[in-house]
């Protein structure tokens, strides 16, 4: 996982891969990818793959296309993901993102991905850069795309990690893959 010796904590922020635009009568949360976002979700998951990035714990918004793209990355993992599925990573605000951040978790848990969707991500990658709004800009200012990986250390966990003291490490999208 590649962390420095002062970080305490490794996030992963993922955006759902691109989906396809409901039917007529079809709920937002049940929109499914579409060949685009099959394919953007394979090429994160051969740059998960590549840079051996495997979480500890991932946190997965119920919402079908976040679903589908997390069932694109876990086969490729070498390990096998220990996945939390949230509701609130759907119809809450992105304080639902920092909020499973900020719980307390096992020492083990060194890293933690999270696949969602914007603007909560953008929100949370704005909460945790807050002290460094300059890098928040420029990683994000064009917004968060699709099957995005933003890529955040913290000092420390727990509530202090959510306070606007993370580090940027990178920002990857599928173009880059």
């Amino acid at each position: 996982m590649n962390l420095t010796p002062d970080t305490d904590l490794r996030i992963f922020l993922v955006r759902h891969a691109h989906a396809a635009w409901p039917l007529p009568g079809m709920r937002d949360f049940d929109r499914p990818l579409d060949d685009r976002g099959r394919e953007e979700a394979a090429r994160l998951a051969a740059t998960l793959s590549v840079n051996a990035f495997e979480p500890d714990l991932v946190c997965c918004s119920t919402a079908r296309r976040c679903l589908e793209t997390l069932a694109v990355l876990d086969p490729l993992s070498s390990v096998r993901l220990r996945v939390e599925h949230s509701d609130a990573l759907y119809a809450a605000s992105h304080d639902a993102y920092l909020d499973l951040i900020a719980s307390p978790h096992d020492q083990a848990i060194r890293s933690i991905m999270i696949i969602g969707h914007n603007p909560m991500l953008e929100d949370t990658a704005q909460a945790l850069l807050q002290h460094d709004p300059a890098t928040f800009e420029t990683a994000l200012g064009a917004g968060f795309p699709t099957a995005g990986l933003l890529i955040l250390d913290c000092d420390s966990r727990g509530a202090s990690a959510v306070r606007g003291g993370a580090r940027f490490v990178g920002l990857l999208s599928p173009v880059d893959a």
